[in-house]
């Protein structure tokens, strides 16, 4: 057996940080650093295919399906993670699946990553259709579980986003939409790929802020749809009232108080004067959009 590294070893090794391990410990940090930088350049290139899934994401849900974001590994762990910070409150139009499952030991994720079979039966165990969207993270794109998924979403006709690190994978042929950033080879040849899975952190931050953006949960850069879950969900709750309508705390507090503690009913009552019952309504008829709200509210004002 050769004791030389294989060819693909090889062909990733980054050509300016061989001496890595000879730097002091600034220089080093600053090399890893500059190649961060490389990831948010590669990412930023991929803009109008990031563009693509937000709006095609944001239109399925707005239709009544669902977006479904599937991975093993780091990447599952990074889909439950986004879907975690998306909605802390839980949203049933927006689901993270991970081979193996979060609760899995770790030998029994790495056993179902290569279990193509069991990618297949996890969506049908969710009745995955076509009305449905699926976004699948695979750095290599050749991940057996993820190629299940991949698999079975093709086959019912339904709308296939692919990020990965690869633009020749088999897998980036059945995809409609395919993120390959091109973030060149990681600083450290078989460390985890952490440039790559930087920059899928990125896209789904993107994709993150843009559902939120999309499904009427921001208002301004305000993130309005919060729930009154705990003590500090409350404070948040009345400072986001107070900043959105430049009113005191105990106005912010009324607000809430009159709107059964719904932050864009608050802000819609306390920037038009429309009592509980018809911002509510108004909310409802314009998909729970605060801005668009406002806007429908001008002729009710109007007429009062």
């Amino acid at each position: 057996m050769s004791n030389k590294p294989n060819g693909s070893v090889m062909e990733r090794r980054h050509t300016e940080t061989a001496d890595i391990d000879r730097l002091a410990t600034q220089d080093m940090l600053a090399l890893i650093n500059r190649e961060d930088q490389v990831v948010t350049s590669a990412t930023g290139a991929c803009l109008p295919e990031i563009a693509r899934l937000v709006d095609n994401a944001s239109a399925t849900l707005n239709r009544g399906g669902r977006v479904v974001i599937v991975g093993a590994g780091a990447s599952g762990r990074a889909a439950l993670q986004m879907i975690a910070d998306f909605a802390p409150d839980a949203h049933p139009q927006l689901i993270g699946l991970m081979a193996g499952g979060a609760e899995a030991k770790r030998q029994d994720q790495e056993k179902a990553a290569a279990n193509y079979a069991l990618g297949i039966a996890d969506l049908q165990a969710i009745r995955f259709g076509h009305q449905d969207m699926l976004v699948a993270l695979s750095v290599s794109g050749k991940t057996p579980w993820m190629w299940g998924a991949l698999r079975h979403a093709w086959s019912v006709g339904a709308c296939i986003a692919l990020l990965s690190h690869s633009r020749e994978s088999e897998a980036a042929q059945m995809a409609d939409i395919l993120i390959a950033p091109e973030t060149g080879a990681e600083v450290i040849a078989g460390f985890n790929e952490p440039k790559a899975h930087l920059a899928q952190q990125q896209i789904l931050n993107m994709l993150a802020s843009g559902l939120a953006i999309r499904t009427g949960r921001v208002y301004s850069n305000l993130r309005v749809d919060l729930k009154p879950d705990n003590t500090h969900w409350i404070e948040r709750q009345i400072a986001l009232v107070m900043a959105a309508t430049q009113c005191n705390r105990e106005q912010a507090k009324s607000a809430l108080a009159s709107s059964d503690n719904d932050c864009r009913t608050a802000i819609l009552m306390q920037l038009t004067g429309l009592n509980n019952a018809k911002a509510q309504d108004l909310l409802v008829e314009n998909h729970q959009s605060l801005r668009i709200a406002l806007q429908e509210a001008k002729p009710h004002l109007v007429e009062a």
